[in-house]
C-alpha cells in the first residue's frame, strides 16, 4: 500500500498543496483535484487516440464508456461500443487496419500524445488553488506515465507507439505489413462468412507461414469451424515460439489454455493430456502477467470441464459481463448456459443461451448448446 503509485502521488499532492496554501481544507481539495486530474489525463489520452484513429482511418476495435455493469452496447462484427454504469472513464482499442498500417497507427498515437501533453500543460497554467494544483500534478503524472515506453500483455503505452512504431523491423514490421490481410480474415469470421475466412486463411498460410499473427488468424478460423484439435496444434506452435517476447507469450499461453479446455470439452482431445496442457498454459499466462480478469472465461470453462458448476457459473457470468469482444462474450455465455445445464437449471441455461444467440448465434459452442437444450 505504501509503495503503490497512487499512494505516492497522493503524498506528493498533499505536500505540494500544504507548502503552497497551508490549509487543511485546501489539502482536501487537492486530493479531490488529484482524482479529477487522473481521470482528465486518461481521458485526454483516449480521446486523442480515438480522434487520431478516425482522422487517419486506423481501425477502432472497441470504445468503452465508463466502468461497472454493462448498460448498453452497440456491437457489430467490426466494432464494439459499450456503455457501462459509471461513465467516468473512456477506453479505446485501436489496431492496424487498411494499408499502410504503420503510419496510421503512429499518427493516432501521436495525436493521443499531443492532446494529452497539451491538456497537462493547460492544467499547469490554470493552477490557482489547492484543487487545481492537485489536478495539475495528477494530470501531469498520468500523462508522463503514459509517455514511458512499455508493452504489457494487456496494453501498450502511447509512448511505446510513438517512439517504437517508426523504427520497427524484422518480425514486428512484417506483422504490420500482414495486418490488413489478418484483419480482413478476422472480419470474415466475425461476419460468419467461414468459407471466405478459410480462403484468406489459406492465403495467409502461403504468404506468411511462420508469422505469429497470421497463424493466430488461422487458429480463429479453425475454432470458428469447430475444428478444435487442429486449432490447438497451431496454437501450441505459437506458444512454443522461442522468438516471441514475454508479453506476446502471455497472450499466446492464455489463448492456448482456453482452446485446450474447449478441445477437451468437445471430446477431440484426451482429458488427461488436454487438462495438463491447459493448466500449464494458464499458469504460464498468469506468471507472464496476463491480466487476471481476462482469464475468467478460461477459468470458467476449466471449472465446467472439472464438474464444478457453481464456480463455473460465477466465473462465466463475470467473464460475459466484462468481456467486450463479440466472439469471446458469446463463448463465455455458452459456458454459462452449459454450466446451468450441468447444474440442472435448464431455465437459466435457456436465458443465458438466448443472450449468447443475440451476440453470435452461429458460434460452434453456442449452436451446439442450442442443440443440446432442444434435445433436453
Amino acid at each position: 500500500m505504501l509503495g503503490h503509485p497512487l499512494t505516492i502521488l497522493t503524498a506528493i499532492v498533499c505536500g505540494a498543496v500544504a507548502l503552497g496554501y497551508r490549509s487543511a481544507g485546501e489539502i482536501g481539495l487537492g486530493v479531490l483535484g488529484e482524482l479529477v486530474g487522473l481521470l482528465l489525463g486518461l481521458l485526454a489520452l483516449q480521446v486523442g487516440m480515438l480522434v487520431g484513429a478516425v482522422a487517419l482511418r486506423a481501425r477502432v476495435h472497441k470504445v468503452v464508456i465508463g466502468v461497472g455493469t454493462r448498460l448498453a452496447d452497440w456491437t457489430t462484427p467490426r466494432r464494439a461500443v459499450v456503455l457501462r454504469a459509471v461513465p467516468i472513464l473512456l477506453s479505446v482499442s485501436v489496431g492496424p487496419g487498411r494499408p499502410p498500417a504503420r503510419p496510421r497507427m503512429w499518427g493516432a498515437a501521436l495525436c493521443s500524445a499531443l492532446l494529452a501533453i497539451g491538456t497537462a500543460v493547460g492544467a499547469a497554467f490554470a493552477v490557482s488553488d489547492g484543487f487545481t494544483l492537485g489536478l495539475a500534478i495528477a494530470c501531469g503524472a498520468t500523462v508522463a506515465h503514459a509517455m514511458v515506453p512499455r508493452k504489457l500483455p494487456g496494453s501498450t503505452s502511447t509512448g511505446w507507439l510513438v517512439l517504437n512504431l517508426p523504427r520497427l523491423s524484422g518480425v514486428q514490421a512484417e506483422q504490420l505489413a500482414a495486418a490488413p490481410l489478418v484483419t480482413t480474415t478476422v472480419d470474415a469470421v466475425q461476419d460468419g462468412d467461414l468459407a471466405r475466412a478459410a480462403t484468406m486463411a489459406a492465403e495467409l498460410a502461403d504468404r506468411y507461414p511462420k508469422l505469429r499473427t497470421a497463424t493466430a488468424a488461422r487458429v480463429l478460423v479453425l475454432q470458428a469451424q469447430g475444428r478444435y484439435a487442429e486449432a490447438l496444434l497451431q496454437a501450441m506452435a505459437i506458444a512454443g515460439d522461442a522468438t516471441q517476447t514475454p508479453q506476446e507469450a502471455a497472450v499466446s499461453f492464455a489463448a492456448l489454455a482456453s482452446l485446450a479446455y474447449a478441445t477437451v470439452e468437445s471430446g477431440q482431445l484426451d482429458p488427461e493430456l488436454g487438462m495438463g496442457t491447459a493448466d500449464q498454459a494458464l499458469e504460464n499466462a498468469e506468471t507472464l502477467g496476463y491480466p487476471t480478469h481476462r482469464l475468467d472465461g478460461c477459468r470458467a470453462l476449466r471449472e465446467l470441464v472439472l464438474g464444478n458448476t457453481g464456480k463455473a457459473i460465477l466465473l462465466a457470468r463475470h467473464a460475459a459481463d466484462t468481456c467486450d469482444d463479440r466472439l469471446g462474450r458469446a463463448d463465455d455465455l455458452a459456458t454459462l448456459a452449459r454450466a446451468h445445464m450441468a447444474a440442472g437449471d435448464n431455465k437459466a441455461a435457456r436465458a443465458a443461451l438466448v443472450e449468447a444467440e443475440q451476440v453470435v448465434p452461429w458460434w460452434p459452442r453456442v449452436a451446439d448448446t442450442r442443440s443440446r437444450l432442444d434435445i433436453g
